[in-house]
């Protein structure tokens, strides 16, 4: 008898709830932050449905490695060469020579299903916003079809030799979890939730399920998988698995280290929503539902569409995405434009005739389309496309941005916990002995001590103090990316390394008694924190403390978001892309906490960033003749270099010293 997967119109309710989840997520982080389970929810399904399709195919004789891959092309390729064309299209006219070399190569990886590596290799303290990235939602894409090139092949053998296929598919998955589990909370990695490793126990969830449901189905022929949800057990599994999306979407944010364990909630969600079968109430009224149903059908090309416009639209009209109504309205366009990309595009190549030849041609048509990418990215952007960008941000541009931030590590990486190159928040062992002794051979009379302490935002101080500081002062450093300085932090780390940093300040502190400490960070001072800082510090013995101020911060790249924005040239000043509610922040904390405090203990002083920067006109965009090398930031909130010895020589030195 032959064994087919009957259609799952509940299936497809769930792909929607899925794809509405991430949509809504991605339009509107801060009221849905768990959304992005989504994804999570459409691996279940997929391993579910693509298992379940294999297993007929091993029962019935046809399985077909080819035949597998080229149901796989027909699925996948239409919709995504159709918005990789689109997205490139686009670049083509609207983005800068270095914006488009990265879409070049952000191309090139989705289109060989690599963009999870790839965003894995990019991601950093100083990697783009992922808002900025067009094609951030298809590491997804990369993870699934990394798992497809071995799962039919494992499944093949293990049929053929007769391995209990439930035992090796749960020591699969029970290994991809421990990997999952040992990657969040054991390595710290920062890059675990691209990577495939430990996400394909999410597909071997519903891989498993499918087998399970194969068995019934071969066991008990006269029992369809329709009637399976009429007992009271799978009216439980579909009540209890529509709870557990519901908590996920509610308890999980990007707040929590994920996958991990949170990962549990919306997978095993899933897979009892699967299990219950279509005939369960919530199945056959809910999910079945004929609108959802619709959506699930498009939920595909919804999902590629959505991010893109978002993406494009951050990137070339921040201010129109700002407004919660165009967000909804771009997720209203991108359900019509999913809707006619099925209609027009899927269906016509996915089925009918000349299978082979639409096949062929889609495959040769991504590949095409991965090489012009590869191409875009080797050419440095194809920057003829904006004669007026060359200057700019052109292959000079770049090569002094590359120098600032190069500039910004010497003077920062052997001074920070953080093991950027590991991906990890797993701290250093110990910081590089400059950073704890500076000038430690210099006799120690008449030697004053001035220590650096905060996130990378008192790691760009140390290019312009590092400069101007005379010889009788010494430099000590403890500051870790993303690292706010804590004076509650009265242990040591193993495990995270803004503990550790925060620790081995404190502890420097006390142990050297330095004259003075600067103290900085990215984000707004309170009251609560400053209190808490000055008492600790105090009883250290410490004579002077400097708060350091916000620097102003700009909406995208300083550089990029000038030559965008300024079509009549680049002023020294400007207002443009400025975050206003970064400078109110800054006016409310100097009005409110440092009108001129001073006690009997210490000295408290406030550097004002915004002062040296900022006029009525704006705030300053380049120091002295040259765009290029005068650029006062490399990104959208760190001083370059050059930035931070004009805040030295400004202001920041005579705080320090007390001398003009």
């Amino acid at each position: 008898m032959v064994h087919t997967l009957a259609y799952r119109p509940d299936i497809d309710g769930l792909r929607a709830i899925a794809v509405i989840a991430v949509l809504f997520f991605h339009a509107f982080p801060k009221l849905f932050p768990g959304g992005f389970v989504g994804v999570d929810i459409f691996f279940v399904i997929s391993g579910y449905l693509i298992s379940s399709i294999l297993y007929a195919a091993l029962e019935q004789n046809t399985f077909s490695l080819l035949d597998f891959y080229a149901r796989r092309i027909r699925r996948i390729f239409p919709a995504l060469i159709v918005v990789l064309a689109a997205g490139y299209l686009f670049g083509w006219f609207y983005l800068f020579v270095d914006e488009f070399s990265k879409l070049g190569s952000h191309t090139f990886a989705s289109a060989g299903f690599i963009q999870n590596w790839l965003l894995a290799s990019e991601s950093g303290y100083f990697d783009s916003s992922a808002d900025l990235k067009p094609y951030l939602h298809l590491w997804s894409l990369g993870v699934e079809e990394q798992f497809y090139i071995v799962w039919p092949i494992f499944l093949w053998l293990a049929w053929k030799f007769r391995i209990n296929l439930l035992i090796a598919t749960f020591a699969l998955g029970l290994a991809s979890f421990a990997w999952n589990i040992y990657s969040i909370y054991f390595l710290q990695s920062t890059i675990a939730f691209y990577m495939p490793q430990v996400r394909f126990w999410e597909l071997l969830i519903g891989g498993g399920l499918a087998y399970v449901s194969f068995q019934k189905r071969r066991t008990r022929a006269a029992t369809s998988i329709q009637d399976l949800g009429n007992n009271n057990k799978h009216q439980v599994a579909s009540l209890l698995g529509i709870a557990l999306l519901t908590l996920s979407f509610i308890l999980i944010s990007s707040a929590r280290p994920y996958p991990g364990w949170w990962a549990l909630l919306p997978t095993l969600g899933a897979t009892l929503l699967i299990f219950s079968g279509p005939s369960a109430w919530l199945n056959r009224r809910i999910l079945s539902n004929r609108v959802l149903v619709w959506l699930g059908q498009i939920s595909y090309p919804l999902y590629l569409w959505h991010w893109i416009i978002l993406a494009f639209l951050r990137i070339t009209q921040d201010d129109i995405v700002s407004s919660g109504k165009a967000r909804l309205l771009i997720l209203v366009l991108s359900v019509g434009l999913a809707w006619l990309t099925n209609l027009l595009i899927e269906k016509p190549l996915r089925y009918g005739h000349y299978l082979k030849v639409k096949t062929c041609g889609l495959l040769l048509v991504m590949i095409l389309i991965g090489g012009v990418g590869y191409q875009t990215e080797q050419l440095g952007g194809i920057g003829f496309r904006f004669e007026g960008s060359k200057h700019y941000l052109g292959p000079d541009f770049q090569a002094q941005m590359m120098k600032n931030v190069n500039a910004y590590y010497k003077y920062s990486e052997a001074c920070d916990f953080y093991q950027a190159e590991k991906k990890t928040t797993i701290p250093k062992d110990h910081l590089d002995k400059k950073c704890l002794s500076a000038n430690a051979e210099l006799p120690s009379k008449n030697i004053h001590t001035v220590f650096l302490w905060g996130d990378s935002h008192a790691q760009m101080l140390t290019y312009g103090l590092e400069k101007n500081l005379s010889n009788d002062w010494r430099l000590m450093q403890v500051a870790s990316s993303g690292c706010l300085p804590n004076p509650s932090q009265l242990e040591d780390s193993q495990e995270k390394y803004c503990e550790r940093s925060n620790f081995t300040a404190l502890k420097m502190i006390q142990e050297v008694r330095p004259e003075v400490v600067v103290l900085a960070q990215s984000i707004k001072w309170n009251k609560e924190k400053i209190d808490d800082l000055v008492r600790k510090l105090s009883t250290f013995g410490v004579k002077k403390i400097i708060f350091v101020g916000q620097s102003p911060e700009w909406s995208d790249a300083l550089p990029t978001l000038l030559l965008r924005k300024q079509v009549a040239g680049i002023p020294r000043y400007t207002n443009t892309g400025l975050i206003k509610s970064v400078m109110q922040e800054n006016q409310e904390i100097k009005s409110t906490l440092f009108k001129k405090s001073l006690n009997k203990n210490v000295t408290i002083e406030f550097i004002d960033v915004m002062e040296t920067f900022c006029t009525t006109d704006g705030c300053l965009v380049y120091i002295g003749d040259d765009v290029k090398t005068g650029i006062t930031y490399f990104d959208s909130h760190h001083l370059s270099p050059i930035a931070s010895d004009y805040l030295a020589k400004d202001s920041l030195i005579q705080a320090i010293t007390g001398k003009n």
